[in-house]
């Protein structure tokens, strides 16, 4: 089974409440909302004993701490793609919350891009809009779950072999995400970083996975 990777974060232009943010979409903040309680379950214990290949880039830094959720999802969204283009599935609980959807989603694709040689050729996706939970004088602070909802989309992407020759093979291109909104839930751990758990599509033609954000 083919995995169903996705994309290269620049999320450009400015944020609205909390200065520019390099590399993010057009963003517009909402009011404050309650996240539901996303659902977390003990994962299996890894059996992959399959090498990931040697990465082709430096992992992009992590700013997934503090309260403001456009810049942390803009950063795991980064460093999510550049996980599906150097794929290695003992990196992925440095996005994604153990037990989560997410974490399970992440693993099948990491684990099956190691399985074919294969990686995924990441495009920018486009981010229109943001609305979420931004804490000020007077209400309710952040706790430990939150949403953020994206009106994003992202070109079409090349699903790779990896070769020591000089050309590429591409396997397959994987479809372009439509303009759609993405719901998508996080979890801040006892480390005080914040992770992916779900991500809902508004789209019922894009499947409800962090495969179709990335």
């Amino acid at each position: 089974m083919q995995p169903t990777p996705r994309r290269a974060l620049r999320l450009t232009a400015a944020l609205a409440s909390a200065g520019v943010l390099a590399g993010c979409g057009a963003l517009t903040t909402g009011t404050a909302a309650v996240a539901p309680d996303p659902t977390a379950t003990p994962g299996p214990t890894s059996t992959f004993v399959q090498t990931p290949a040697a990465p082709s880039s430096a992992a992009p830094g992590l700013a997934n701490t503090g309260s403001n959720l456009p810049v942390v999802v803009a950063s795991l969204i980064r460093y999510g793609q550049w996980l599906i283009a150097n794929p290695d599935p003992d990196k992925v609980a440095n996005v994604a919350a153990p037990g989560c959807a997410a974490a399970n989603d992440l693993l099948r694709q990491t684990r099956s891009l190691v399985a074919q040689g294969a990686y995924v050729t990441t495009r920018a996706p486009v981010v229109t809009g943001v609305r979420w939970p931004s804490p000020s004088a007077g209400t309710t602070p952040l706790g430990d779950q939150a949403v953020i909802s994206i009106q994003v989309s992202r070109p079409a992407e090349a699903l790779s072999l990896r070769s020591t020759g000089k050309q590429t093979q591409v396997i397959s291109y994987l479809p372009a995400l439509p303009a759609t909104t993405a719901q998508i839930s996080l979890l801040r751990g006892t480390d005080k970083k914040w992770r992916f758990c779900e991500v809902d599509m508004a789209d019922s033609g894009v499947a409800d996975s962090i495969s179709a954000l990335l």
